[in-house]
């Protein structure tokens, strides 16, 4: 048994952008998002059968706790289109019919929640299992757990997570403080990539060590250490912000109480809103058998 850790922005998001042609509901509001999301969700209902499982949700985070400590982050991203936000409702609102369980929260991203439910019900008769394509929750995974990218089923394990990115996973928030994220809007170290940042973190371990150690940084044997060693010096107050936006919070409390098992799906509810999505009729007919069995 596993516990399944699901993403859910990034498949929403997919299903957003894919080259199909339009789909409507019943008020002609475009709802391809939340077709190709509830198509994403049946395959893995039906292909893998979870018995524990949690879909994450990011909400409007304006007040958010890395918003409130670096109000620049995220500050480069244009707002979603109404369109596409009336549809992340949607597809939170399936998953809760389907009988499973749902997080999101206006201070937190849907890593911490998906961060603290791991560090909460993680065992060895319990791995995790986290759908994404985000490296940042490559930082989460422990040994027996995978992190995976659904659609290219690529899975990764710990040692996996090591060899793509150079370090181990709970190197990784330290990593992406140094290089930085331009999708997040997060600062970097000039001069620094994601190899230099490897080759630091694997000499020093952690940040906290690196900071404490700059000075060896030039005698380290690889190309420009010396040029990296001043751009840390002169840049090092940079990793005070970059280093709490890039670290997941695994102590998020309103998660201590999330049931992570599957209860009986409302499937005169269910009904009602394939009604009102205007689902085709395949795929009303495989629902309603995956509901009936």
């Amino acid at each position: 048994m596993r516990l399944y850790l699901v993403d859910s922005s990034i498949f929403i998001f997919k299903a957003w952008y894919a080259r199909v042609p339009e789909q409507v509901n019943i008020r002609q509001q475009s709802n391809q998002a939340f077709i190709g999301f509830s198509d994403f969700v049946y395959r893995l209902l039906t292909e893998q059968a979870p018995s524990k499982l949690v879909f994450a949700f990011d909400e409007s985070l304006k007040q958010s706790q890395r918003k409130s400590l670096y109000p620049q982050y995220k500050a480069n991203r244009s707002p979603a289109p109404v369109e596409l936000k009336r549809q992340f409702g949607w597809c939170q609102q399936w998953v809760d019919l389907l009988g499973i369980a749902t997080v999101s929260s206006d201070r937190w991203e849907a890593d911490d929640l998906i961060g603290t439910l791991a560090t909460l019900h993680r065992s060895s008769e319990l791995p995790i299992v986290i759908l994404t394509a985000d490296k940042d929750l490559a930082q989460l995974i422990h040994p027996g757990d995978l992190w995976w990218t659904f659609f290219t089923d690529r899975k990764l394990d710990y040692k996996a997570v090591e060899k793509k990115y150079g370090v181990r996973p709970g190197q990784i928030a330290d990593q992406l403080a140094l290089v930085g994220d331009k999708v997040d809007n997060i600062p970097g170290i000039p001069h620094i990539g994601v190899k230099t940042a490897a080759n630091l973190l694997r000499k020093f371990g952690t940040l906290e060590n690196l900071r404490r150690n700059l000075t060896e940084v030039g005698g380290m044997k690889f190309r420009y250490a010396g040029r990296v060693q001043q751009s840390l010096i002169e840049h090092e107050s940079i990793l005070d912000i970059s280093s709490r936006l890039t670290r997941i919070n695994c102590e998020v409390e309103a998660m201590r109480d999330i049931d992570t098992g599957r209860k009986a799906p409302d499937k005169i509810q269910l009904e009602a809103m394939m009604d009102d999505q205007a689902m085709d009729p395949l795929r009303r007919q495989k629902w309603q058998s995956y509901l009936d069995s």
